[in-house]
């Protein structure tokens, strides 16, 4: 519970992640989520 007060921010409004200035920097881009939801599936079917 003591740990609570330090991630209760977390919690109280939306959290956004922001990768414009990764993408920019290095060029990545986010994989969609049917592409990782997929890769996971056959990941775990092994």
């Amino acid at each position: 519970m003591r740990e609570v007060r330090e991630t209760r921010h977390q919690f109280e409004r939306p959290f956004v992640l922001d990768s414009t200035l990764t993408q920019r920097t290095f060029g990545l881009a986010p994989t969609p989520w049917d592409d990782a939801l997929a890769a996971t599936i056959t990941a775990r079917r092994g």
